[in-house]
Parts: C-alpha cells; sequence; structure tokens
C-alpha cells in the first residue's frame, strides 16, 4: 500500500532522492530512486558487499534500467526481472525499493 501511495503523489517540484537498506545475502543492499509524476525516474543500487557474479549483478545496468518508468505496484517477475541465482538479494532489493517509496512525499 505504500508504494502504490508514494507513486500515485503528485511529483514535488524537485525531485527528491529517496533511499532505503534492506539486508541482502551477505550484506545490506542500499537503493536510491526519484519518482518523478508517479513513476521511478532514476533508480540505482548499492550491492558492493553481496557475492560478486551474482547478487553484484543488481547494480547493473542492465538490472538497474528496469525499474526506470514503473510505478505501483512493483512485483518481481510481472515487468521486473529478479537476478537467477540471487533470491536473498532480489528480495531485499523489493524491500529496500519499496521502503524508499514510502518516504516520498
Amino acid at each position: 500500500d505504500a508504494v502504490n501511495s508514494a507513486l500515485s503523489a503528485p511529483a514535488s517540484a524537485g525531485a527528491e532522492v529517496l533511499e532505503a537498506t534492506a539486508m541482502g545475502f551477505a550484506s545490506d543492499v542500499t537503493v536510491s530512486l526519484t519518482v518523478e509524476n508517479g513513476a521511478i525516474a532514476t533508480f540505482s543500487v548499492d550491492a558492493s558487499g553481496e557475492t560478486a557474479g551474482l547478487g553484484q549483478r543488481a547494480m547493473e545496468d542492465d538490472f538497474t534500467s528496469q525499474f526506470i518508468g514503473k510505478s505501483a505496484p512493483l512485483t518481481l517477475g510481472d515487468g521486473i526481472d529478479a537476478i537467477s541465482g540471487a533470491t536473498i538479494t532480489s528480495n531485499a532489493l523489493k524491500e529496500a525499493v519499496k521502503a524508499a517509496l514510502a518516504q516520498a512525499k
């Protein structure tokens, strides 16, 4: 509900950077994003403490770019692919995005 409320709220005058962290497989996973006109405008991930070749793939453009332009509800497997072999990291990302979006004004 928080994600849907955040994404349906009107955009503020300046894009606010929203950040949240969730525990991944080996470390914290942090997402930073902005919301404009109810959709994610920018999206980045710090998963540098996750397993190389698996969870760290969350930082690659191929993964992060799939969030741009998305609006709620966000569901892994429904327009957003999880990272194969990194289920815990993928779920941490989902929770961090949800927490970040809940901060939107």
